[in-house]
């Protein structure tokens, strides 16, 4: 089984969805990336660009789903990966998720996969 988030475009939204041990290895490599990285999806690439400014989330062709800015900025990201890995999915309730919104900017929702097997057992 692909262990790797997967990206789903649905109109202006973008929704990262993995299970907590993907989301929580690719908060791992962008907190630890240098000024830019691309890490793989399951159906297109991350890439973050670390350098002066607010976030800014876009998305490219291919797909790949862009976010710039200062660490500061990027925390915000990095912070909703965590946390929606660390959350408990609860039965009848819907996936563990979060928003994450900048202002001018395209939203971003990071999702736990409830399709993925894993996901219950917090693998």
């Amino acid at each position: 089984m692909d262990q790797r988030c997967r990206l789903r475009v649905i109109g202006e939204n973008l929704d990262l969805a993995g299970s907590p041990a993907a989301l929580r290895e690719l908060a791992a490599a962008l907190r630890s990336a240098g000024p830019a990285v691309e890490v793989p999806l399951r159906n297109g690439a991350f890439a973050q660009e670390r350098g002066d400014g607010p976030l800014v989330i876009e998305l490219r062709a291919a797909p790949t789903l862009v976010v710039r800015g200062a660490d500061a900025a990027l925390d915000e990201v990095w912070t909703a990966l965590e946390a929606v890995a660390a959350a408990v999915p609860e039965d009848g309730a819907a996936a563990p998720h979060r928003h994450v919104e900048p202002a001018g900017s395209r939203g971003l929702v990071v999702t736990l996969d409830a399709d993925d097997p894993l996901a219950a057992l917090g693998l």
